[in-house]
């Protein structure tokens, strides 16, 4: 995928073409096509695009996105940590969001800045996890 492209993509996307392009990214990454620092951008921008759909992202795609972020979480780039973060929160991946609270416990050497990132997401986020829209239900 061309980062170009990607940084230069409406705000508005259909929904079937932003999974179809979540898809692409997904296969590009796990077939060594793309390093994972622009894996990380790409599924950042994307996310931005799906966040303005106002809809969760399909189930599979969603679920592929979790199980990657999961096997890539760690806690030493302050950067890697606040875009995972970010794309955690707004597909609402069950299954990193835990690993990322597990690593609290785990990990006792983390970085102050990083460990304040994400205990401060972790409050924000609640319970409310698999559902990012949940705060916006109320105005239905």
């Amino acid at each position: 995928m061309d980062i170009n492209k990607i940084m230069n993509l409406p705000d508005r996307i259909p929904t079937e073409t932003l999974i179809t392009m979540f898809q692409h990214a997904l296969d590009q990454f796990k077939n060594n096509k793309i390093e994972k620092d622009k894996f990380l951008f790409i599924l950042s921008q994307l996310t931005d695009r799906q966040v303005m759909t106002y809809e969760l992202l399909r189930c599979d795609v969603r679920n592929d996105i979790d199980r990657i972020l999961t096997k890539l979480w760690n806690t030493n780039s302050y950067d890697e940590v606040d875009i995972i973060l970010s794309i955690v929160v707004n597909l609402g991946l069950e299954i990193c969001f835990n690993k990322i609270k597990v690593s609290l416990q785990q990990c006792k050497d983390i970085d102050k800045t990083i460990l304040d990132e994400i205990k401060e997401t972790i409050d924000e986020v609640g319970e409310n996890i698999s559902n990012p829209y949940y705060s916006l239900e109320k105005f239905k």
